[in-house]
């Protein structure tokens, strides 16, 4: 381990004098070492001008991050400075399959998020428009690509500690991933959405499914940028408010068809695995 923080002083060395506690950067990832807990990146922009372009430079990252890879991408993270070494935190690739298509596609939705009227949102027996974000894996999902299968959406924040809120509804989830199994709707699937972007990046994302037991293989954790969100809470009729540090928000749980039409929408929070269960049997 001395020897790892000795490597990484070093290469900060290289930096110079950095005046800054942290700064952003853009990079690609040459090489993943799961024993560092590291990702060497080659950095192609960074906003800090002692930082040169062209460095190559080893980031202790969490564990989500290092799960997702990012080998030869380019990523886009903010460096911060602690515990004597330097970490790559809120990583978001920004190259990969899908990206283009997932940037015309928002612009549509922001075009007609914003003829909308206030009064206007998703509603039972109306169909959700496309859209298109960052999941757990870093990959770019279009959610018109879940088409064919029904499954259950919400909003959380990682971040949130009212029990009775995002946790409870996380656990739900997790519950009625688990129970929809056992009853034979092996092709429901879940999706959840940030109201935190700029926290919840898909490495952080990746870490709270395993803390709540969520199974990857159907199960859709999606972040993208503010304006998307912002977008997104607009057209499903979920309103938020920062205060105090944190997010106050309403809350809303649907269940989508294989058609992309909402059968079933639960406000609040006191929803029921049960209810939801039922109403998928339905479909």
């Amino acid at each position: 381990m001395r020897c790892i923080l000795y490597s990484i002083l070093l290469q900060l060395l290289a930096f110079g004098s950095l005046p800054a506690e942290s700064f952003f950067v853009t990079g690609r990832v040459l090489e993943v070492l799961p024993e560092a807990r590291s990702l060497r990146v080659e950095l192609t922009e960074s906003v800090n001008p002692e930082v040169p372009v062209g460095q190559t430079i080893e980031f202790r990252v969490g564990i989500g991050d290092l799960e997702i890879g990012y080998l030869d991408r380019v990523i886009r993270a903010e460096a911060v400075n602690y515990s004597q070494a330097w970490h790559l935190e809120r990583i978001f690739p920004i190259d990969g399959t899908g990206v283009k298509a997932m940037i015309d596609i928002n612009k549509q939705l922001h075009a007609a998020t914003a003829t909308m009227s206030r009064r206007k949102y998703v509603r039972e027996g109306d169909y959700i428009p496309n859209f298109a974000m960052i999941d757990q894996h870093g990959d770019f999902l279009q959610i018109g690509a879940l088409r064919g299968n029904a499954f259950v959406l919400n909003f959380i924040f990682t971040r949130c500690q009212a029990v009775t809120m995002c946790p409870a509804s996380t656990i739900r989830m997790s519950d009625l991933q688990e129970l929809s199994r056992e009853s034979g709707l092996e092709q429901l699937h879940f999706v959840t959405i940030t109201f935190d972007p700029e926290f919840d990046s898909p490495g952080i994302l990746r870490q709270y499914a395993k803390g709540y037991e969520l199974e990857h293989e159907n199960f859709h954790l999606l972040t993208g940028t503010q304006e998307l969100v912002d977008n997104l809470l607009r057209q499903f009729g979920i309103l938020t408010m920062e205060e105090d540090g944190t997010i106050n928000h309403t809350m809303a749980t649907l269940l989508v068809d294989a058609n992309g039409r909402v059968a079933f929408r639960k406000e609040g929070s006191k929803w029921t695995t049960k209810e939801f269960l039922q109403a998928a049997r339905e479909l």
